[in-house]
């Protein structure tokens, strides 16, 4: 934008507004109470975006707003910022693409970046509602012809400081702070941004793909690293016993060297098999997640109501996941590693969503670790992984967790964008974001699409599941655009190849409707039918909303919502594994979501 908007008169008169109505940057000119920021925009030369057809979503600081600015940044006047400066200052208070009315917030952040490249957050008060934590909106929804404007009373200023810096900043967190230091973890939370990508040399992935009334079809516009840190102050530690680094050595080899035993004579901390180090670092995510992003944003309009919600992180202790959940029955939600037989869990307190350059930390109300009890958890249960979730691309650069209307944005990826994706050169990822009407797990899925002569050859790394023997599955939706594949998992081939083409009722699975048979009213029976041929229903904890394609009550009724038994395997220790697959035949080809359930919760497994 800033090649094709550096002058507002180098813009052709064809792009700019015919109508009578305001564009946003006449608004902003002609209101007197918004007349200083009307001089940043002319004086960086980006007035003229605002006049020019596009959407844009402004919040827009009133004078007063910028008056304090300048005097937070011991300035007198914007005649003391750089050209460069007062752009990005322009850039932080603009969202280009979208409309983001009062009526599209939530809690946390919103859905679509700044042309910064940054996130804001909505936050609340009983009367007020707030941007990035201290922004009020003084007047929102001001709609114009080429967007909509919420005044506010602050100035977004992020933070312009690394997650480390932004943590070590923080005086309440000294003791995290040091530890993060010690163990050298600071090197695992420093990247920003993959300059090096250039989407303009990928352009070549869409340009035989036809958009379609329900379709739009894209690559990414850039690659973006993040992360997530939870973090416990100085006083939670203090509860714990911990008032320094050294007594923190001390509590953290208490919890690890019971897990792990083999490693607890090692001394220094920058191993990552040393206790302190795995503490530290089970705090720390590769993703960049708000505090809605955690479990609510995947709440969408495919979820259940009445089902509990999971979700799984991977930290970077190896081996080891972080549960969070949303309870149906309590109305609670982001609740991480709550153990089913104690209640104790972790929970996020109001200190949360705390913002830095490339990433984000939330302070926690008591100790996170991976303890016996954790895995012992972890290791019982059913563990199903949407598919989405095992690419922290996805998560920063904001494909996941937001919802897609009609046309609905495919989004190819290519090949070295994601870490966990392995494929022939004639092989692209492709994702459809959570959409009502698709009969998917959270709504979103994994593709492929394939011509004759270039069939997909690629490896998905899993995240890692604890010791034990598992039956593994994925989920996928059969239509008949779909092909045929065979499937391996860590290397071994799974059975026969799986034609996708076909749904239930066309194929060998005995899938019967629950219910259509009076001698097995709930389907149990039918269940076992499926199972000996490596089947089963798709779980009834999803739906889809919008009942264009599918008028199925869930996904347990429906005969294309299909789970496919790759088999029973035995893991000797927490590592990650490979899924891979090759194309036998045209058709597309699709992942929902993956399941690992120990062997001995078979028997209990709920049809959820």
């Amino acid at each position: 934008l800033s090649c094709f908007y550096s002058c507002e008169d180098e813009i052709d008169t064809e792009y700019m507004s015919t109508f009578k109505e305001q564009t946003m940057g006449q608004y902003i000119e002609e209101n007197p109470n918004l007349s200083e920021f009307a001089t940043i925009l002319r004086r960086t030369k980006t007035r003229g975006l605002l006049k020019a057809y596009g959407v844009f979503t402004c919040f827009a600081p009133d004078n007063n707003a910028l008056k304090n600015f300048y005097a937070k940044k011991e300035r007198t006047s914007l005649d003391d910022f750089t050209d460069d400066e007062l752009k990005q200052f322009v850039y932080d208070h603009l969202v280009n693409g979208d409309t983001i009315t009062s009526a599209h917030f939530g809690k946390g952040r919103l859905g679509e970046m700044t042309m910064s490249n940054r996130f804001l957050s909505i936050s609340y008060s009983s009367t007020d509602i707030f941007v990035n934590v201290n922004s009020k909106i003084l007047e929102k929804d001001i709609l114009v012809h080429n967007g909509v404007i919420h005044v506010i009373a602050e100035a977004i200023d992020p933070s312009r400081n690394g997650i480390v810096a932004a943590i070590l900043e923080d005086e309440k967190f000294s003791i995290f702070g040091e530890a993060l230091i010690a163990t050298n973890l600071v090197d695992s939370l420093q990247r920003e941004s993959d300059d090096t990508y250039d989407p303009n040399e990928h352009a070549y992935i869409i340009e035989d793909k036809i958009s379609t009334g329900w379709a739009l079809h894209e690559i990414p516009g850039l690659r973006r690293y993040g992360y997530t840190v939870f973090v416990e102050s100085n006083e939670t530690m203090s509860k714990n016993g911990i008032t320094d680094l050294e007594s923190l050595k001390q509590y953290a080899a208490k919890v690890y060297d019971k897990v792990y035993p083999d490693d607890a004579g090692i001394t220094d901390v920058t191993n990552r098999k040393n206790s302190l180090n795995r503490f530290v670092a089970y705090h720390l995510i590769n993703k960049e997640m708000s505090i809605d992003r955690l479990i609510d944003a995947y709440d969408n309009g495919n979820q259940i109501k009445t089902c509990d919600l999971y979700e799984y992180l991977e930290p970077m202790c190896p081996g080891t996941l972080i549960e969070i959940k949303k309870e149906r029955k309590t109305g609670r939600t982001n609740l991480i590693n709550l153990i089913s037989k104690t209640g104790k869990v972790i929970q996020i307190t109001d200190y949360y969503d705390k913002e830095a350059a490339n990433g984000i930390f939330h302070e926690i109300d008591d100790m996170l670790v991976y303890d016996e009890n954790v895995l012992a958890e972890l290791s019982s249960k059913r563990l199903r992984f949407d598919l989405a979730s095992f690419f922290p691309e996805f998560t920063n650069n904001n494909f996941r967790g937001h919802k897609n209307s009609f046309p609905t944005p495919h989004t190819w990826f290519p090949l070295g964008y994601l870490e966990r994706f392995e494929g022939s050169e004639q092989t692209s990822l492709g994702y459809v974001g959570s959409n009502d009407a698709l009969m998917d797990y959270q709504g979103d899925e994994l593709f492929m699409e394939v011509s004759a002569g270039k069939l997909y050859d690629f490896t998905i790394i899993t995240p890692p599941v604890p010791a034990g023997t598992y039956e593994v599955r994925i989920g996928y939706l059969a239509t008949g655009g779909r092909g045929v594949c065979q499937v391996y998992f860590d290397g071994m081939p799974t059975g026969v190849p799986i034609n996708m083409n076909d749904d239930a009722t066309n194929s060998k699975t005995a899938w019967k409707l629950a219910g259509s048979d009076s001698s097995d009213p709930f389907g149990y029976e039918n269940d076992k039918m499926m199972r000996n041929q490596g089947y089963m229903k798709g779980p009834a904890c999803f739906t889809a909303l919008d009942k264009r394609w599918s008028k199925a009550a869930n996904a347990r009724l429906a005969s294309n919502a299909l789970r496919k038994i790759l088999g029973i395997y035995y893991f000797d220790g927490a590592d990650n594994h490979r899924l891979s697959v090759k194309g036998l035949s045209n058709g597309q080809f699709m992942l929902d979501y993956m399941e690992f359930v120990p062997t001995s919760a078979l028997a209990s497994e709920d049809i959820y």
